[in-house]
């Protein structure tokens, strides 16, 4: 069973939420990780159904979502007494402040802004050669 209402990030009242998950886009950062993330954090502890419902994603979504942020290390994966039917079920949950979780996202920001910056100074230098 659920233990998390059905919110999303589309209302007024999270324009933080839905200002960092669109910044973290325009860093790069995929939609749904973006959301998954920024879902975690809001609701803490959460099952994959919740996080289908509260990002408004599809459960392949929310899976690719976790496999990346467990790959960067930002999340723990918590498994649940199945009572040895069905598939496992797992509780995903930030393994660090939000600060902390968004710290891979701002490195990965920087190391591409340093490349546009040695792109832009070597076109300025190609430009310059030419010029003359």
């Amino acid at each position: 069973m659920s233990t998390q209402k059905s919110v999303g990030f589309d209302n007024t009242t999270d324009s933080d939420n839905h200002e960092m998950i669109d910044l973290l886009i325009s860093l790069g950062v995929g939609h749904n990780i973006a959301k998954t993330l920024i879902c975690l954090h809001k609701y803490g502890p959460s099952k994959s159904i919740d996080l289908q419902r509260c990002c408004e994603l599809r459960q392949p979504d929310v899976s690719i979502a976790i496999n990346r942020l467990n790959e960067l290390g930002v999340i723990n994966i918590v498994p649940m007494n199945s009572n040895g039917r069905g598939r496992p079920s797992h509780i995903y949950e930030l393994s660090m402040p939000l600060d902390e979780a968004l710290v891979p996202f701002r490195r990965q920001a920087s190391e591409k802004l340093i490349l546009i910056q040695n792109q832009l100074s070597r076109l300025a230098e190609l430009a310059s050669t030419h010029s003359n």
